[in-house]
């Protein structure tokens, strides 16, 4: 059996990639699911995927509204080369001249794009210093992985959740950060091995966040999600959230999971209780 192939996406837009895709055969619609990463750092306390779930018809629409906006951000501001939630919250690079008000308001403007298209949001976050501290020795690092890899694993499975509750019979087509590709491919081809079990799973691609206007929108559920991760690890009972991230929050398209200290700890727990430890 051929091992699994792995497509690498260049510079292409979420359309071309939607028509690549409507250019295949098939008596079935296809879904396409972006996913972006955040807090993979060394330092970070938190690790975090966040993403986009949407029918071609759907994308057809997000990508020339998301470009537009990029092209025409505000009033007297350039154009922007790609949208990134974290130098904007932090007002450097291409949104050092943006006031405060700007700020919020352009953050806003890209993410009533997602809102308005009824995309599903859909995210996983790790508490990273308990993964480091408790997945610990070459058994249970075999066995688990890194964070990230548990966040593209519970991502994978939610659009999958999401597919049989909302679309049955649909299949989908996943794209991750090019950046991710060398600690996520493997897996993504052991999904492509059990097509028995996920059979709404067409297929795996990797592309860079600058070339795929999908991949910039799922970086803005990437940050905000590493983002609340924090304040979540901060103060569980009452997470302090940025304003911006209530209308995820809360909607019923938006599906996610925090994988905390106790859960890890439990997940090891029984691991070892199964293996007689």
């Amino acid at each position: 059996m051929n091992a699994p192939q792995i497509p690498e996406f260049g510079a292409v837009s979420v359309v071309d990639i939607g028509r690549l895709l409507g250019s295949q055969p098939r008596t079935i619609a296809v879904l396409g699911a972006f996913f972006d990463d955040s807090g993979t750092h060394s330092a970070s306390p938190v690790v975090a995927f966040g993403g986009l779930l949407g029918t071609e018809a759907q994308w057809d629409a997000f990508a020339p509204a998301w470009s537009a906006l990029l092209a025409e951000p505000l009033p007297g501001k350039p154009p922007l080369k790609q949208f990134h939630l974290t130098p904007l919250r932090a007002r450097v690079d291409e949104f050092e001249p943006y006031n405060r008000v700007e700020q919020d308001y352009i953050n806003h403007l890209f993410k009533k794009i997602i809102l308005d298209v009824g995309l599903v949001t859909l995210a996983a976050a790790v508490d990273k210093q308990a993964w480091n501290e408790l997945v610990v020795g070459p058994v249970l690092e075999n066995e688990f992985g890194r964070p990230e890899e548990y966040c593209f694993v519970k991502c994978v499975d939610l659009v999958i959740d999401t597919i049989r509750a909302r679309k049955p019979g649909e299949r989908v087509y996943f794209f991750f950060d090019q950046g991710t590709r060398d600690r996520l491919e493997n897996w993504a081809k052991l999904y492509l091995t059990q097509a028995e079990r996920y059979p709404e799973i067409e297929g795996f691609g990797f592309a860079k966040v600058s070339d795929v206007v999908a991949l910039q929108g799922a970086d803005l559920i990437a940050t905000e999600t590493y983002q609340f991760g924090q304040a979540w690890l901060e103060n569980p009972e009452n997470p302090k959230v940025h304003p911006q991230f209530e209308d995820f929050r809360y909607r019923d398209l938006s599906a996610g999971a925090i994988l905390m200290r106790e859960h890890i700890a439990e997940m090891v727990a029984r691991w070892k209780q199964s293996r007689g430890g």
